[in-house]
């Protein structure tokens, strides 16, 4: 039995840069810490729409959410933003998350404009990195946002054990994440890179309930977890709420996806490979 030709193969978790931002690399590493952590060494790809929809034409995706990078600095925000939302709406297939970081002063403005610009929620959220508390008063402010637009949130979860990489830090753990989730019920949140150990908690009844609206994407799985890893999160999550991404430009969309595809059963596979994005992003 073949994959469904019907369900759409949507790439949940990709990155994009301006073409400026690329060519004008070092000057980024020289003025926003995160992006030197991840990017500094040139072996680190940056990639625009061109790459993406290479790489989405060479792996058979129709479609991928093209998210932004958790600068420091305003401007760089601001001209992420205006490339991201330029290119999904010269490409519909495009599924744009705008920047944002609510340390600066009228974000919540840009966010809103960035919404009416088509913007379809926002992320990749790294407020360790930004240095925004994702309890306090700023997280709150963003949750608020994202849920009176109807905006989905993607969050940077990386898994507290394990080996050290460039980004590992810097983003949301997943006892916060559950914390946001409980107290903002109905906000649609992507946890990233299988939620850092969040799904485990669906053991318990309570979590389960107030993790209704949560998923969690397969992006960078095979850098991280070996091949149990995805089933087991769809047999704990639920087979409508996990995402197929690749984190492209970190890794091969047609390589992740003929992984995925190979490890789980038809049905799953159509869910995870586009149908559940589609529900997720749909209009």
């Amino acid at each position: 039995m073949a994959y469904d030709a019907l369900v759409p193969r949507i790439d949940s978790h990709t990155h994009l840069f301006a073409p400026s931002q690329v060519a004008n690399r070092a000057a980024l590493c020289a003025r926003d810490a995160t992006f030197r952590e991840l990017y500094a060494d040139p072996k680190a790809s940056l990639a625009t729409e061109q790459e993406l929809t290479t790489a989405m034409s060479d792996a058979g995706i129709e479609r991928a959410v093209t998210a932004g990078f958790a600068f420091a600095h305003e401007r760089d925000i601001s001209e992420q933003n205006e490339y991201l939302l330029r290119a999904a709406e010269e490409d519909p297939r495009f599924i744009p998350l705008a920047t944002l970081n609510p340390e600066i002063v009228g974000w919540e403005r840009a966010a809103e404009r960035a919404i009416v610009a088509g913007a379809r929620g926002f992320g990749e959220l790294r407020p360790g990195n930004q240095g925004w508390d994702p309890l306090g008063p700023a997280g709150l402010a963003v949750c608020e946002l994202a849920l009176e637009t109807e905006s989905v949130l993607l969050w940077h979860v990386s898994e507290p054990v394990g080996h050290r990489y460039p980004g590992k830090r810097g983003g949301i753990s997943a006892g916060e994440l559950g914390q946001l989730a409980e107290t903002f019920p109905g906000l649609r949140m992507i946890a990233a890179h299988l939620g850092g150990g969040l799904s485990f908690f669906f053991h318990m009844p309570e979590a389960r309930k107030s993790l209704a609206d949560v998923y969690f994407d397969t992006a960078a799985a095979g850098l991280l977890y070996d091949d149990d890893s995805v089933a087991q999160l769809i047999a704990l999550a639920g087979p409508g709420r996990v995402l197929f991404g690749s984190d492209f430009p970190l890794l091969s969309p047609r390589r992740q996806l003929q992984r995925i595809l190979a490890l789980l059963p038809v049905d799953l596979a159509e869910g995870v490979c586009g149908g559940n994005a589609t529900t997720l992003f749909s209009d």
